[in-house]
């Protein structure tokens, strides 16, 4: 008779909502960005994705077990010795590898957020500061184009466990939540089911706000003058 395994609840419903709700937006707004007439959707996926990583900081901090910051082992010892025996070391939660790539994920791609909302600004003669234009959007750009580099390695680092661990990858928990293995299961309390309902709808929320933001001249115009400065 086959002994059956255990199995340990490790990535809850809004940490599963999250990571596929940003996968969307991101993929969306950085596809949709080369796409003028597509301005509104780009904005929107992008204050999405800005809103999910702001919560997402948050629920690292107030979450549940396996998906808070303390749990990610990332000091200099832990991401050594799991290099060194990558083929014998498990994690319930994130391992060493993952947990740098998660915090590149949420705070590059927050700073990215953010970025696009001051260019937006910019363009649109709202905001004032002390750099030009060209800089927050070349930093935009750079932001956007090291989150791409992260999630790929964060697909990669997925392949490699996938490979490594045959018979024990943690591919499907991010579908069903669970690992293999017998270890305390995540659970939500009153406060963290509160926040995740309210982490979500402020994220759509910012997602509506943006898609209607009006697309002025002043953006048109700046970039009908890049494109003739680029021809010249």
């Amino acid at each position: 008779m086959t002994q059956k395994l255990n199995k340990t609840l490790v990535w809850g419903i809004p940490t599963r909502v999250f990571h596929w709700l940003l996968a969307i937006s991101f993929t969306a707004a950085y596809i949709l960005s080369d796409f003028e007439q597509f301005q509104s959707f780009h904005f929107a996926f992008g204050a999405l994705a800005g809103g999910l990583l702001a919560g997402r900081i948050i629920w690292g901090l107030l979450g549940p077990r396996y998906s808070k910051f303390s749990d990610f082992p990332v000091t200099f010892n832990k991401i050594t010795a799991f290099v060194k025996s990558i083929k014998n070391s498990a994690h319930v939660g994130h391992n060493p590898l993952a947990s740098l790539a998660m915090l590149g994920i949420i705070f590059i791609g927050l700073a990215t957020a953010i970025s696009g909302y001051m260019l937006y600004q910019i363009e649109n003669q709202s905001l004032i500061i002390p750099f030009e234009g060209d800089f927050i959007k070349e930093t935009h750009e750079i932001l956007a184009n090291l989150f791409l580099i992260l999630v790929i390695i964060h697909l990669a680092g997925i392949a490699v466990d996938a490979f490594v661990h045959k018979n024990d990858s943690a591919f499907f928990s991010i579908f069903t939540g669970q690992k293999k293995g017998s270890a305390p299961n995540a659970s939500l309390n009153g406060f963290q089911k509160m926040f995740a309902v309210v982490w979500f709808v402020i994220a759509f929320s910012l997602f509506i706000l943006a898609f209607n933001l009006p697309v002025t001249e002043q953006q048109d115009d700046h970039e009908k003058a890049k494109y003739e400065q680029e021809d010249d």
